[in-house]
């Protein structure tokens, strides 16, 4: 038998500079496809039987001219003496790696798709994922209206990727990192095309920006995340639910159960005796903190909660900090770190808080107290002492990372990024809570069970609406926050941009369904838009991920029908999933209104999002088809 070796072939070919300005081309073969690199202008393509095809634009500041060049028959390297710029690129399997280092502070424009050959489609991580038309006038005048044309990385992208899908194939660009670096939305000639910047800073000690290319013969728009998944797996950084729920069983918990914040009668015994007679087994309770409330979550309430089988936990924020004589709430009162734990600004300036509230808290100044964290620990264990099981710490997992330059707590936003994932710690490993927290980003994943935010999209237009406070709704009356129970139409660019299954793609389903259990946002509950209520579930049963709520006696008795019959369909489907990995997704017809995903080789769900009859789905409706047992259920929302 003649056993073939596995390692890609590898050729590179570089042809010298003549005096007519020949270009230096860089040749490599790699497994599947061939790349031609110019090492003076970053100009990078593909061969193919069919010509060359340009998968990144020439760089369009002068880098000046290159020194210093070597190669072998697996990577290259070169200098930009000008630029204090070194790059070096190594063949990893099917990857392209680009390296640059610097010890200069700049900003490296590189790559752009401006040019790419055959472009149609942009993937990216926003959120849960989009896949946008490139000539889509409507996404154009989208991302220019919401000011959505600029996305820092760390924080408003889930996951450091984003790809091109051509008329054949579709390239991957993925950072290593995605700490400074920032993807600019552009239009040409009525084309989106991407660039990527990234800034080599002193404060950071200038680590390497490192970025690969991969180039796939699919069409696939989930490709991407399935290589982001085998590159986490590949580097140790993937933990799975399993993994999670044996180091704290109470996560178990977390399957088949919707999510719920609860305001004034949803905080009596009485709303979980509304929730048993419905037949919810299985439930995520939270709930935030008013000194004036008259309804408290009470010792009793916590216990009968858990009886039922419930997860039941208070909202939290370490990011707020406020004069103890007049906060707002509670949570951003520390008593030993009212002013000096501002975060400062690199002119002197105390960094403002949310919404001009207060200061920034520094994640370092907690982190240098004595005993470490002091303050924290202090707000974590008077909690605890209540008998909670469950926790949910606001701001912390969104890659919303800061800069201090205060004299007495310095730090950089990797320092910032690794109190964050200690102090995720010591709620969850510590005190054994099953954790939860905002829009989490990839790094912060392993550390948490559950996040609320993830399964948003695009949010430039939901900003926009909740500052229109007499449409979307006030935080007052205390006990019923019309922010959360006022129930409206969507306008038709919110429902377009946000919640068109057509642009949605579950990206990070596919990365993280058996890693973590998102939700939508907290302050769009299930019944805030009623246009949307059946799309959005349609959405989430799809995706195999729990819908949330805003809760009191009086909305259980509004959609009690509602609660009732999602949670009978929903909660034995995610007891069945939720440790599962997403494995398929498609499109099942041209206008993509009916869609497929497969999860492990247990469950098969099939969305019809049209007004019209698909086989034998209804309109508006889902079809579950248990693969093992061979039996099928239709659910209309």
């Amino acid at each position: 038998m003649k056993i073939q070796s596995l390692i890609p072939v590898i050729t590179i070919l570089f042809t010298f500079t003549n005096a007519y300005g020949q270009e230096n081309n860089l040749q490599f073969r790699l497994k599947n496809w061939k790349a031609i690199i110019n090492p003076e202008s970053l100009k990078v393509l593909s061969s193919s039987p069919n010509g060359l095809n340009i998968l990144t634009n020439p760089i369009q500041s002068n880098l000046g001219s290159i020194d210093k060049l070597k190669f072998n028959n697996s990577s290259a390297s070169w200098v930009f003496p000008e630029k204090q710029l070194t790059v070096s690129i190594k063949v990893d399997n099917d990857n392209l790696v680009f390296n640059f280092t610097s010890n200069k502070n700049q900003i490296l424009e590189w790559p752009s798709t401006k040019e790419v050959t055959n472009a149609q489609d942009l993937i990216i991580p926003d959120g849960e994922g989009l896949l946008i038309p490139l000539e889509s006038k409507f996404w154009q005048n989208a991302f220019e209206k919401y000011y959505s044309t600029e996305y820092e990385m760390a924080s408003a992208m889930t996951m450091p990727f984003y790809a091109i899908r051509t008329k054949n194939s579709i390239i991957t660009y993925l950072s290593d990192s995605s700490l400074n670096n920032l993807l600019y939305v552009k239009n040409s000639q009525n084309k989106i095309f991407v660039t990527q910047t990234h800034e080599f800073r002193k404060i950071d000690n200038y680590p390497p920006y490192q970025i690969s290319i991969n180039l796939m013969q699919t069409l696939d728009p989930l490709a991407p995340a399935k290589l982001f998944k085998e590159n986490l797996i590949k580097n140790s950084k993937f933990k799975t639910l399993t993994q999670k729920e044996n180091e704290n069983p109470n996560i178990k918990k977390l399957y088949g159960a919707m999510h719920s914040y609860v305001w004034g009668t949803g905080r009596t015994e009485d709303f979980l005796n509304d929730l048993r007679d419905l037949k919810i087994n299985n439930l995520w309770i939270g709930s935030d903190v008013g000194e004036s409330d008259k309804y408290k979550i009470t010792q009793n309430y916590i216990q009968k909660a858990i009886n039922l089988g419930y997860l039941i936990g208070p909202y939290d924020t370490w990011e707020n900090l406020q004069n103890p004589k007049t906060a707002d709430t509670p949570l951003a009162i520390f008593p030993n770190a009212w002013p000096k734990a501002a975060i400062i600004n690199k002119n002197g300036s105390a960094k403002p808080g949310f919404q001009n509230r207060g200061y920034e808290a520094s994640s370092q100044y907690f982190a240098m107290q004595n005993p470490i964290n002091k303050d924290l620990k202090d707000r974590l264990n008077k909690f605890a002492e209540t008998g909670i099981n469950s926790y949910f710490l606001d701001v912390d997992a969104t890659g919303t990372l800061h800069d201090d330059y205060s004299p007495t707590h310095p730090m950089n936003i990797e320092k910032d990024l690794q109190n964050r994932i200690s102090r995720l710690k010591l709620i969850s490993q510590d005190k054994k809570l099953v954790l939860g927290s905002e829009t989490a980003v990839y790094q912060f994943v392993p550390y948490i069970a559950f996040a609320h935010g993830n399964a948003s999209v695009f949010n430039g237009p939901h900003w926009k609406l909740t500052r229109d406070k007499k449409t979307y709704g006030r935080w007052y009356p205390t006990e019923r926050p019309s922010f959360f129970f006022n129930s409206l139409n969507a306008p038709e660019e919110y429902k377009e941009t946000k919640y068109n299954p057509t642009y949605r793609i579950p990206l990070f389903q596919t990365v993280f369904h058996d890693s973590i259990i998102t939700t939508d946002r907290w302050e769009i509950p299930i019944t805030k838009f009623r246009n949307l209520m059946n799309d959005r579930i349609l959405l989430e049963l799809l995706y195999g991920i729990p819908s949330i709520w805003a809760l009191d006696k009086k909305q259980i008795k509004m959609y009690s029908k509602e609660i009732k019959n999602l949670n009978a369909f929903f909660s034995p489907l995610h007891k069945k999933i939720a440790t599962l990995p997403m494995t398929q997704f498609e499109w099942l017809t041209e206008n993509k209104c009916v869609q497929r995903t497969q999860f492990g080789n247990e469950v098969q769900l099939t969305a019809n999002f049209s007004n019209n009859k698909f086989e034998n789905i209804p309109a508006k409706s889902i079809e579950l088809n248990w693969l093992k047992e061979n039996k099928k259920e239709i659910y209309t929302p």
